[in-house]
């Protein structure tokens, strides 16, 4: 009896153990291959050339900031000026922002500005990022933490960019904000509250219907008592969004056209054939191209 439990015990182990010695031979293939290949060393950071990352503490609205900054060819002996492109969700928005640049400087050799993007806590989406609370300008109980747009802004204004000019050469006369969808949300709130801060504010597929529209009651604030808006508005629109992107959207148009502020420039497209996330890329080629060409 005991010789057939040994035998069993030896035909069950003899396959488990061949396959343990076969997992082991690939592990230390693979282990050899990947050494090889450097893979096994320590993980080197991947960064971005001519570029910065720094943390800015804010006194004005109280939170920290990562900034990410990005210097044009030949900065460090140019003896000249340059434009600045402030873009917030810069966390995801660096990268792209970048390379969209990269495709005008190529394509109507526009001057390359310097690139400034504020990141909120994180990537879209992670627990950390605070889009909700800095890009909405009155506080929704729907939404934790919001009603921030006036503090975000006014570390923007008294903070960072003061920052920037001293440490840079900035062309002060032309300066550039970027934002979608809750950005963009922001940047309407921030044409309404200080549109001579920016030469160029540029609006893809915004929020407008947040809190009731909360922002039309901003702007019929500043059109009582402004009839100029001195600054260059790109806005922007998806074909295939939903009616509570694209309602609100038109609404902001037809308003602009009816006040008929003295010294705005106004640009509106709807980009057919793409949906809120798909209309992304294509908006911020499309703002960008607008604001240094003027096509």
């Amino acid at each position: 009896m005991q010789m057939v439990q040994l035998n069993s015990l030896i035909l069950f182990c003899k396959p488990v153990a061949m396959k343990a010695l076969k997992f082991i031979s690939i592990t230390l293939l693979l282990c050899c291959i990947l050494c090889g290949y450097g893979f096994a060393q320590q993980a080197r950071l991947v960064t971005i050339p001519n570029s910065n990352h720094l943390q800015m503490h804010s006194k004005l609205a109280g939170n920290n900031y990562d900034i990410y900054i990005h210097y044009p060819a030949g900065y460090d002996t140019a003896k000249r000026k340059f434009p600045v492109l402030y873009v917030v969700d810069g966390d995801n928005d660096f990268s792209p922002s970048l390379e969209y640049l990269g495709l005008l400087m190529a394509e109507y050799h526009i001057p390359e500005p310097i690139l400034v993007a504020i990141g909120d806590g994180g990537l879209i989406g992670t627990p950390g990022n605070k889009r909700n609370r800095d890009f909405t300008p009155t506080k929704n109980p729907a939404t934790p933490e919001s009603g921030g747009a006036p503090a975000f802004l006014a570390f923007i204004e008294k903070e960072l960019i003061p920052t920037i000019d001293v440490d840079l050469k900035t062309d002060t006369a032309n300066r550039t904000l970027y934002g979608y969808s809750m950005g963009g949300l922001f940047a309407t709130y921030t044409l309404f509250m200080q549109p001579s801060l920016f030469k160029n504010i540029l609006i893809g597929s915004p929020a407008l219907g947040y809190d009731n529209g909360s922002v039309f009651d901003i702007e019929k604030s500043y059109f009582a008592k402004h009839k100029s808006l001195p600054v260059n508005v790109f806005i922007e629109v998806g074909g295939l969004e939903t009616p509570g992107q694209v309602v609100p959207n038109k609404q902001l148009v037809a308003l602009l056209d009816e006040r008929n502020y003295q010294k705005l420039v106004f640009k509106h497209i709807i980009i057919d054939n793409v949906t809120h996330l798909s209309g992304k890329p294509v908006t911020m080629l499309k703002a960008l191209q607008w604001a240094y060409t003027g096509k």
